[in-house]
């Protein structure tokens, strides 16, 4: 289907940028901050995307994409890197204004950053050689060494939105990776949305684990793109505010 690729990133936009001007969240007052935040990161990955795509770790079927290309990536690569920003960075917002002060990581987000932070050193070194988890696992690691050692607070609700998000990241990463559904007996049908995937990984550059169909690498790579826009956004968010912003971490 032409311009699936596309229809995904909408249908990640569409909710979140539907309910920027909800009363209590407002987080349409939160632009200022999160367009710089998100288009530095946004560009690191490009960078990071086009070279992983020269060096064949990855790839994109044209048959779901509208062919619109630049530096070798397709226009909906590039909007993937926005969208799915936005939508966490929205969520993690919107739980901020309506938790609080009941966020239930609230004393345990140090805990569960340490375990992530062995798990990543211990993946990096596991998999080395495999560049996309290897990559991913050291860079996330070395940022959760830098939030345990500052203590950032907002950690916390980082965390929290990142569980909440799991499920729809499975999901919509899971149509990007050829998700496939069960049989129907009576139809007699495959019920699969797609019969190939959107994007390919080469199976020599990561862990070779699934979830459904979505390599369990992503939950790295993406623990790393939310969190950098959640922690330049937070920084950001600081800056404006001084003495009167509060993270709500602890």
């Amino acid at each position: 289907m032409k311009g699936l690729y596309l229809l995904v990133d909408l249908a990640v936009l569409a909710g979140p940028l539907a309910l920027s001007f909800d009363k209590k969240v407002h987080f349409y007052r939160y632009w200022r901050s999160f367009w710089p935040a998100n288009l530095f990161v946004a560009l690191l990955f490009v960078l990071w995307d086009i070279y992983f795509t020269q060096q064949g770790i990855w790839g994109f079927n044209p048959d779901y994409l509208i062919g619109v290309t630049l530096g070798g990536l397709p226009l909906e690569e590039y909007l993937f890197f926005i969208v799915v920003p936005y939508a966490s960075v929205f969520t993690y917002a919107t739980l901020k204004a309506y938790l609080i002060p009941l966020n239930p990581l609230r004393w345990g987000h140090f805990s569960l950053s340490f375990a992530a932070f062995m798990t990543c050193v211990g993946l990096g070194l596991a998999h080395s050689g495999a560049w996309y988890i290897t990559t991913s696992a050291w860079l996330t690691a070395a940022g959760l060494l830098y939030v345990m050692v500052a203590r950032q607070l907002w950690m916390s609700w980082f965390w929290l939105t990142y569980l909440v998000l799991i499920v729809p990241f499975v999901v919509s990463n899971g149509v990007l990776t050829g998700i496939r559904f069960w049989e129907y007996p009576l139809l007699h049908q495959d019920a699969s949305i797609i019969v190939d995937q959107i994007v390919w990984y080469n199976p020599d550059h990561n862990t070779g684990w699934r979830i459904f169909s979505m390599p369990a690498d992503d939950l790295v790579y993406g623990f790393l793109l939310l969190g950098l826009n959640v922690g330049i956004f937070e920084a950001l968010e600081r800056r404006r505010h001084g003495s009167h912003y509060r993270s709500y971490g602890g």
